[in-house]
């Protein structure tokens, strides 16, 4: 294939199984035939040296091919007398004609100009520089009747060995990316049909043109083949092509990759609110309440639940709402807008665990509304619908959202600044609008959890709008903007707060996110964390994964047409997220959960394609039946598994309703096994779903909860109940942080946690109050049990569980205490002033 035939004519190389492979090889018996008429397009930039050489071996070539043809000479802005040669040329060439640019605008749009110029039915193209013996265009132009692009492939090319190099290279990735059939794209010998060379135009301005207009071709269904040309050296001067060429190239590949290869389909905006957006609605509200707030009053989880609760408390009853305190000592690891939120809903409910959790519950179900209303925007009714069903059903964004954690709140307002934002570049003009609405939500974000939020947010905005050139174009001034209203939120808090405290911008910013990304202290973890995390916590939705990578990667036209850009735009949201996070050395489960909006849009418009799609049945078929069979059958081992683990741990006796559940799901993977494949795929799914909600819901509000009040340090403190509202009795911590205690003792008691405090502060708090529960970590009771005795207090053991252990500390009537803490501080070299 890669040399000429015997006879002298240039090997073809067909499409496989060609309907016209015949035909096509007749056309090169008809040499012979002069009946075309033709085009042919010479870009030329400063090619004064070669360019009459190229238009008397062009014309010489084509008088013997045809007599109706045309010479059409676009001169690029050449710098030299290459225009003055041509025109001079053109006194004595009547079919040579000039098309002069202003100004160098690029080799695509040379090529562009000229094909807009062109007259004739067959529109052809070759470089200035004299490299093909056009004498050969004999043997395409016959092809042309049967295909509409006849294309040229070199043969013993006349180049060095790093320009066959990069060739190769160039090639071997557009195959890989596009998929290209094409075994030499850059070839600068083409044949078009003119009447479809108008809907192949190249927009690029760069050598990219090439690339575009065969990709454009197979896009559009139009038949290529390929034929051998030989190739020679340049006639003379320097070629144009460059090292500086190949980044510009590839920034042509990429985007068109991207947006035309990857992501081509489009879909109109949509604004109607009619009865099923509604119903819609209302169904994902009930579906999302039901998972998310009911049985929300469980004990607060250590040490992050209680944490947060306590500082939420704190700030509200001490009136600072500017310097967040944890044990009455400033806590600088997390801006204020969650423990805001928390007193907000502390003061309107009261002092309850489920009050706190409200927070991050009522995040979550916004999160849920927010991808349905912009996914339905975007994709109609029934892909939000599915998007936000799909949110809706994911175990790891539902339990977050029922756990007092920053990251449900700080999904919400990353998630609704990147849905708006992607509002705001929709059209070729930025909507400042939609940009300033996504700031608002991106400061809110910062004032949650700090710069990350501004982090998540800009690459994969950037990147969408490198990536799609018809999308808004992004400028310095866009990013002030956004930047300045960001900064108007949430600057105001940080500067307060620093003016209180000088080192908070060192502690906040270097402690708490730096070392935090950086360093090894703060849960490190492999790169390949979240793997695990999402493939897990994603149920049933990450059984998809490998269907919708072929569904994503496919070449098949009828299946690029379902994937619409938006799905592009949350893909590069969630994968930037993952990656971001995984390169970070500090990792915690709940951190991934700003890109699991952008994964249920994904499986929403998957889930759309798969089910309701008809003309793509029998790609989709093998998720479209046995998908749903398998994902209720893990759903269900899982949950299973889950009792037991609940079960073995302690956490959960085996009542009675538990080992039924358990044993309703074993039955039903029996029976779906065994009967199955009679279920057809529409209540397949539908039991998918409903198995899926089923487990959540148990978890979330059974199985979570027991979980939750084993690890609680109150676990069993019943025994100490009485105590702790009788307001008599003064509250002691030690060895932890334990913020859900003194969040349930609230005003009750007096409350001292040991951390940061002397012994003989310790020592001070125990004599000044006459009982005390003292609630400590195991472990180290023994010595400060110790070293209360010369004190001559009464120390009781009441509780003891794996967590905590509880001891009753009353004073002996007959001890004088004032002289008894003299002693002890004298023994124990202790200076204290009360």
């Amino acid at each position: 294939m890669k040399e000429s035939a015997g006879n002298g004519v240039p090997a073809v190389r067909l499409p496989q199984a060609s309907p016209n492979a015949g035909r096509a090889s007749q056309g090169l018996l008809e040499a012979g035939d002069n009946s075309h008429s033709l085009s042919l397009v010479i870009p030329a930039w400063n090619e004064c040296e070669t360019i009459q050489q190229a238009i008397h071996e062009a014309d010489a070539a084509l008088s013997e091919i045809t007599a109706d043809y045309e010479i059409i000479i676009v001169d690029d802005g050449s710098s030299d007398h290459t225009a003055d040669l041509v025109e001079e040329l053109a006194t004595s060439h009547p079919h040579l004609r000039l098309v002069q640019h202003g100004d160098n605008r690029g080799y695509g749009a040379a090529l562009r100009t000229g094909f807009e110029a062109a007259r004739f039915g067959l529109v052809a193209f070759t470089d200035a520089d004299c490299q093909f013996d056009l004498s050969e265009l004999e043997y395409m132009l016959p092809l042309s009747r049967h295909y509409h692009v006849t294309t040229g492939y070199r043969i013993e090319r006349q180049e060095g060995t790093r320009r066959r190099f990069f060739s190769w290279g160039y090639n071997t990735l557009v195959k890989l990316l596009i998929g290209s059939p094409v075994h030499d794209i850059d070839c600068a010998l083409k044949v078009f049909q003119r009447d479809r060379l108008q809907d192949i135009l190249p927009e690029s301005k760069n050598f990219f043109a090439n690339t575009e207009m065969l990709t454009r071709a197979r896009a559009r269904g139009l038949s290529v083949v390929e034929v051998g040309v030989h190739h020679r050296a340049r006639a003379a001067g320097d070629s144009k092509v460059s090292l500086f060429d190949i980044p510009k190239t590839l920034g042509s590949l990429l985007p068109f990759w991207w947006s035309q290869t990857m992501f081509p389909a489009r879909r109109a905006l949509t604004c109607k609110y009619d009865g099923w957006f509604w119903l819609s609605l209302f169904l994902l509200a009930l579906i999302a309440g039901s998972l998310l707030f009911p049985n929300l009053g469980y004990a607060l989880v250590e040490p992050d639940e209680g944490r947060y609760a306590e500082i939420g408390r704190e700030m509200l009853r001490s009136g600072n709402w500017i310097v967040p305190t944890l044990n009455q000592e400033p806590y600088y690891d997390k801006p204020p807008l969650l423990y805001w939120f928390v007193a907000a809903s502390l003061h309107v409910f009261g002092v309850h665990e489920w009050a706190a959790r409200l927070v991050p519950a009522l995040a979550a179900f916004l999160t849920v509304l927010a991808t349905f209303f912009f996914a339905k925007r975007w994709l109609g009714t029934r892909a939000g619908f599915l998007s936000a069903l799909a949110l809706s059903l994911t175990a790891v964004f539902i339990q977050c959202g029922r756990f007092l954690v920053l990251d449900s709140v700080l999904a919400l307002f990353v998630a609704l600044a990147l849905f708006s934002g992607y509002e705001a570049m929709r059209g070729p003009r930025l909507h400042w609008r939609w940009w300033m609405a996504s700031a608002v939500c991106c400061g809110l974000g910062v004032l949650t959890k700090g710069p990350v939020a501004l982090v998540l947010f800009a690459p994969p905005v950037a990147a969408f709008a490198w990536l799609h050139r018809d999308a808004a174009r992004l400028r310095v001034t866009h990013w002030l903007g956004y930047a300045g209203a960001v900064a108007a939120l949430a600057a105001p808090w940080f500067i307060a707060v620093s003016i209180y405290a000088p080192d908070f911008a060192y502690q906040f910013f270097v402690e708490h996110h730096l070392k935090r990304f950086f360093g090894e202290e703060y849960h490190d973890s492999p790169m390949w964390f979240y793997i695990p995390v999402l493939l897990v916590g994603c149920l049933p939705w990450s059984l998809l994964v490998v269907p919708f990578a072929r569904f994503l990667f496919s070449r098949a036209q009828a299946v690029a047409s379902f994937r619409f850009r938006e799905m592009g735009f949350c893909l590069l949201w969630a994968g930037w997220c993952v990656l971001f996070f995984s390169l970070s050395r500090g990792k915690l489960p709940p951190y991934i959960l700003p890109a699991i909006p952008a994964l249920a849009v994904l499986i929403g418009c998957y889930l759309e394609a798969v089910l309701f799609q008809p003309g793509l049945a029998a790609f989709f078929k093998p998720v479209r039946t046995q998908m749903p069979r398998w994902a209720v059958t893990i759903v269900g081992l899982a949950f299973v598994a889950a009792n037991i683990w609940a079960w073995s741990t302690g956490s959960l006796r085996p009542r009675f309703l538990g080992v039924m559940e358990s044993g309703l799901a074993l039955a039903g993977i029996v029976a779906l096994a065994l009967w199955g494949k009679r279920l057809s795929w529409k209540p397949a799914w539908a039991l998918c779903c409903l198995v899926t909600f089923a487990a959540i819901f148990e978890t979330s509000s059974r199985l979570l909860p027991a979980w939750a009040s084993r690890r609680s340090p109150l676990a069993r403190a019943d025994a100490v109940e009485q105590y702790l509202h009788d307001g008599q009795t003064a509250v002691l911590c030690s060895g932890e942080e334990w913020g859900s205690v003194p969040f349930r003792v609230d005003l009750a008691a007096p409350f001292l946690n040991t951390k940061g405090h002397s012994p003989a502060e310790l020592v001070h708090f125990l004599c000044d109050h006459p009982r005390n529960v003292f609630i400590v970590k195991p472990g180290y009771e023994a010595g400060i049990t110790q070293c209360l005795t010369p004190l001559g207090l009464e120390v009781t053991s009441v509780v003891k569980s794996a967590q905590a252990r509880i001891y009753i500390i009353q004073h002996a009537a007959e001890q004088s205490l004032p002289r008894q803490k003299q002693e002890f501080y004298k023994t124990h070299g202790f200076s204290f002033a009360k």
